[in-house]
C-alpha cells in the first residue's frame, strides 16, 4: 500500500512538472515571437550569421590570430599566426572510399596525403606572420585580438 501511495505521488509530481514545462510565461512567448520575426525578416538565424562571419574571418589569408598555448591548464605563451588555424589531422583526399567488388560494396580506408594509413597527427598547425609553420598538440585558445594575458610571446 505504501508503495502505491509513493508511486501515485511521483506520478502526480511528474504530471505537474510536465504541465508547468508546457506553459510559457508571457515574456518567453514574446521573446520567441520576436526571435522568429527577426530571423524571418533576414531569412537567417543568429547562429547562421555567426557561422558565416566565422568562416569569412577564417578564410581571410591575411588576418592575424593570437594562438595561446596551454599546458596543464596554464597558458605558457603565444604565437601571432596569419590566416587559418588548421587541424593536423586534416587532409586533402578522402579518408575512406566506397569500393565495389562484383555486386557488393564496402568502405575501405584510403591513404593519407603523405601515402600513409591510420590516424593523422593530433593537434593543430598554423603559419606565423613570418611564414614559419608551427604544429602543436597542446590545448590552445585562439583570438583575433590580443588577450589581456601576461605571457611571453613564443616567436618573434
Amino acid at each position: 500500500m505504501k508503495n502505491k501511495i509513493i508511486a501515485a505521488a511521483l506520478v502526480g509530481l511528474l504530471g505537474l512538472g510536465a504541465l508547468t514545462a508546457c506553459t510559457n510565461s508571457p515574456t518567453s512567448g514574446e521573446q520567441r515571437k520576436e526571435a522568429q520575426k527577426s530571423s524571418q525578416s533576414s531569412g537567417e538565424s543568429l547562429e547562421i550569421k555567426n557561422l558565416k562571419k566565422k568562416k569569412q574571418r577564417e578564410e581571410n589569408p591575411s588576418i592575424l590570430r593570437y594562438v595561446y598555448l596551454m599546458n596543464y591548464g596554464q597558458i605558457v605563451g603565444y604565437y601571432v599566426a596569419k590566416g587559418k588555424i588548421s587541424s593536423s589531422g586534416s587532409q586533402i583526399g578522402p579518408e575512406s572510399e566506397l569500393v565495389y567488388q562484383w555486386s557488393e560494396g564496402f568502405v575501405m580506408d584510403s591513404a593519407k596525403d603523405d601515402g600513409s594509413y591510420g590516424d593523422g597527427d593530433p593537434g593543430i598547425f598554423f603559419y606565423t606572420a613570418d611564414d614559419v609553420m608551427v604544429e602543436t598538440s597542446l590545448d590552445y585558445v585562439v583570438s583575433d585580438q590580443p588577450l589581456a594575458i601576461d605571457v611571453p610571446r613564443l616567436l618573434k
